[in-house]
């Protein structure tokens, strides 16, 4: 009942603060251009809904939300919701919400064509997870490498990549690991002593994860934060666009 009591309460502030601020565009029409609301409210419909930096599934997640938690939502993009979390812009996944006058948000920004490009690289990537591995392969069916799997990835975008990965780190744009974006390339100095000479090579997938073709469990996802890759990462190169 105490639950129920202030979920009608944090609503009608919300909703009235909503109207307060949007007075003269509360009868706009859905499709007009030149009508848009400031911001409004929207109710979480399911739990543990994710909260991510950027309107994308490969973003970091900053936070999660629950079943009739209200959020102020302040723009959109595609099917992503702009909302305030923190103090800060974050995203939310439009499917989990529903709200007051949503469609009269404006767009807040636009994914760029490299933004896509990025996405559709990692997206394909993950199809082949499960692949065996395989010294020497090249094959995204049959066995790959590390550097052969990288190379196969990339190939199928038109972007050309040497064949080893002591190579493939001069075919990009160096990068910090802080400024990491889904389809950068990173590379390890897998011997033990980590003196920066490059050994093995993975894809930036978002979230501080990536994926790699391994020799025990072929094509997979790990994570940067794992003490082993956080030893033996040597850097990270942009090719996307590059």
């Amino acid at each position: 009942m105490k639950k129920l009591s202030r979920l009608k309460t944090n609503g009608l502030l919300a909703l009235l603060m909503v109207l307060f601020l949007n007075y003269p565009l509360l009868h706009a029409k859905p499709h007009d251009p030149n009508s848009y609301m400031r911001f409004t409210w929207g109710m979480v419909t399911q739990d543990g809904i994710n909260i991510r930096q950027y309107p994308d599934t490969y973003s970091n997640i900053l936070g999660r939300v629950n079943y009739h938690d209200i959020l102020i939502i302040t723009g959109k993009c595609g099917k992503w919701y702009q909302i305030r979390h923190r103090n800060e812009n974050a995203w939310i996944y439009s499917m989990y919400i529903e709200g007051y006058k949503l469609e009269l948000l404006p767009e807040t920004i636009s994914p760029t064509s490299e933004d896509l490009l990025r996405r559709e690289i990692v997206s394909y990537a993950k199809q082949f997870i499960g692949t065996p591995y395989r010294y020497g392969g090249q094959s995204l069916r049959d066995g790959v490498d590390c550097s052969g799997f990288t190379q196969a990835i990339m190939d199928n975008f038109d972007i050309s990549l040497h064949r080893n990965s002591h190579d493939q780190i001069k075919d990009g744009k160096s990068i910090e690991k802080g400024d990491l974006s889904p389809a950068d390339l990173i590379f390890f100095d897998t011997s033990g002593k980590n003196s920066g000479k490059i050994s093995h090579v993975g894809l930036y997938i978002g979230n501080n994860r990536f994926i790699h073709a391994t020799t025990s469990k072929g094509v997979k996802i790990d994570n940067l934060s794992q003490a082993y890759y956080q030893k033996c990462y040597v850097k990270a190169v942009s090719v996307v666009n590059h």
